[in-house]
């Protein structure tokens, strides 16, 4: 019986991880697509609030010790996206790691966000799905992995929100109808 339920679950897992083509032109797992959608979804409300706010909202500061400020969040989160991808390839995770950002412009952010959600593209189609990523001892699949990054980035978008209404930032429109949010 334990045999039969094996088989039944490789052979399920087989039929359910089909490769498809990606926008980057690689073969991406379908398992994959899922968790990818996940992330551009909610990178698309990163990239609104980058291109709606304006400087003043950008650099206002915000009632946080550390990354006090809309833009040293976001230039946060392209530092982390560098930590996660980085062990996608290396299969160990490490956030010592530091990124200098060149240009931490508005334009400056979205253009590396736009890079390297392309090099995640790419990097999800090399993977075949059975990766495992040593998190300081402790073992991440790289599907746990991957939602880590896109549970981090709208942990960031949950206290950008919350620090608009404490300072009376304007929160776009296209963000609050998309997360049903009052004003």
């Amino acid at each position: 019986m334990c045999r039969a339920v094996v088989t039944f679950t490789l052979i399920y897992l087989a039929r359910t991880t089909k490769k498809v083509k990606s926008q980057g032109d690689g073969i991406m797992l379908n398992s994959f697509k899922g968790l990818l959608a996940d992330w551009k979804q909610t990178r698309s409300i990163t990239l609104e609030f980058i291109s709606q706010l304006s400087d003043a909202d950008f650099d206002k500061q915000l009632p946080r010790k550390e990354l006090n400020t809309i833009r040293l969040q976001l230039e946060e989160l392209a530092a982390m996206q560098e930590d996660w991808q980085a062990a996608m390839s290396t299969k160990t995770m490490d956030f010592s790691e530091s990124y200098a950002l060149m240009d931490t412009s508005r334009q400056g952010l979205a253009a590396k966000f736009a890079e390297l959600d392309h090099q995640l593209e790419t990097l999800l189609a090399s993977l075949d799905g059975s990766e495992v990523i040593d998190w300081y001892g402790n073992e991440k699949s790289i599907y746990e992995h991957f939602s880590s990054m896109i549970s981090h980035e709208m942990m960031h978008i949950g206290q950008i929100i919350a620090f608009c209404y404490a300072t009376g930032i304007h929160i776009p429109g296209v963000i609050t109808e998309e997360m049903a949010l009052q004003g």
